[in-house]
C-alpha cells in the first residue's frame, strides 16, 4: 500500500509586488492653502505703474494701481471602494486583509496617480505656453540643455526650484564626460530611493517610474498615458508658480457589522485635489520632452 501523505500548504506573509516609487510631488505642495467653503477660489494680482520723468516745476506724475482676481476651480475628484468578504480574508491567509489592501492601494495607485496628474498638468501648461522643448537627450548635451532651461527660471531663486528628471536623463548625467564637469549623485542613503543631485544650485530629482512621467493621461480607470502623450525628459518648476493641495482626503474603514454591504470588510477612499499654474508666474515652469 503506498504512503498517504497530506502535504502542507504554506503561505508567505510578504506580498509578491513590484517596488513602486514614493510620491514625488509632495516636494512642491503648497503648505498653507484653505479651500474649504468653496470650489472656486480667487488669487489677487496687484499691478502698479513705474517711474516717470520728474519735473522740477513741482508736482508728481500720477501712477496707476490695478487689482485683478483670477479664479481657479477644483476639478479632479476621485474615489474607490473595496469590499473583501470575511471568508476571503481568512482563506487567503490574510493576504486580502484591510492593512494589505490599504497599503497596496496607497502605494501602487493613489501616490503614483497624484504625481501623474500633477506632472501632466504642468507639462500641458508649459507646452500650451510655448515653454517646452522637444529634444533627444544624450550624455554629451544633457548638461548644456539643463543649464539652458535652468537659466530661464533662475530669476525665481534656485532655492525655490525643483527639477524632476527621467531615469534616462539621470543616466546621461552620470555618463557626463570628465573635462566638462563633475556631478555627484546620491540616493539619499537608501538602496532603492530616487537618485538626487544638484546642478547650478537646483535640486534634480529622478522619476524612475516612467509610467507617471508623461504630458497627458487617461484617468478613466486609474491612469494610463493618453494617445499622443509625450514622454518627459524633465520639468523645472518654481514652487511659487503653482498651487497644489488636496481639498478633501477621506479614508474610511468598516469592519463586518459596521456597514450593510455584506459580511466583510469595507474600505473607502476619496481624494479631491488639483494643481493650478498661477497666471502671472507661469514663466516659472519649463519642460523638455521627447518627440
Amino acid at each position: 500500500m503506498p504512503n498517504s501523505i497530506n502535504y502542507a500548504e504554506r503561505y508567505q506573509a510578504e506580498l509578491d509586488q513590484i517596488i513602486v516609487q514614493n510620491t514625488l510631488t509632495n516636494l512642491i505642495e503648497t503648505p498653507s492653502v484653505n479651500w474649504m467653503g468653496a470650489r472656486t477660489f480667487h488669487v489677487p494680482h496687484l499691478e502698479v505703474s513705474g517711474y516717470k520723468p520728474h519735473s522740477r516745476n513741482g508736482g508728481y506724475n500720477q501712477g496707476t494701481v490695478e487689482v485683478t482676481h483670477d479664479p481657479y476651480t477644483l476639478q479632479f475628484d476621485r474615489d474607490i471602494e473595496f469590499f473583501v468578504d470575511k471568508a476571503d480574508v481568512d482563506e487567503s491567509n490574510y493576504a486580502a486583509s484591510a492593512a494589505n489592501v490599504t497599503r497596496e492601494f496607497i502605494i501602487r495607485h493613489a501616490g503614483p496617480e497624484i504625481d501623474a496628474y500633477r506632472f501632466s498638468k504642468m507639462a500641458t501648461k508649459a507646452i500650451d505656453l510655448g515653454q517646452a522643448t522637444e529634444e533627444t537627450i544624450d550624455p554629451t548635451g544633457v548638461i548644456v540643455a539643463l543649464k539652458r532651461d535652468i537659466a530661464k527660471v533662475r530669476k525665481y531663486g534656485v532655492a525655490n526650484l525643483v527639477c524632476y528628471v527621467s531615469s534616462e536623463v539621470m543616466d546621461a548625467i552620470e555618463l557626463y564626460k570628465e573635462g566638462k564637469g563633475q556631478i555627484n549623485i546620491d540616493n539619499e542613503g537608501t538602496k532603492i530611493e530616487t537618485r538626487v543631485t544638484v546642478l547650478d544650485g537646483v535640486r534634480l530629482v529622478e522619476v524612475f517610474d516612467v509610467d507617471r512621467f508623461y504630458s497627458s493621461f487617461d484617468f478613466t480607470d486609474g491612469f494610463v498615458p493618453s494617445t499622443g502623450a509625450k514622454e518627459l525628459n524633465w520639468i523645472i518648476v518654481n514652487k511659487g508658480s503653482i498651487i497644489a493641495k488636496a481639498k478633501i482626503s477621506s479614508i474610511y474603514f468598516f469592519e463586518p457589522g459596521a456597514h450593510t454591504k455584506g459580511d466583510g470588510f469595507l474600505y473607502q477612499n476619496r481624494l479631491y485635489h488639483d494643481l493650478f499654474v498661477l497666471k502671472y508666474q507661469a514663466s516659472g515652469l519649463i519642460v523638455s520632452h521627447k518627440g
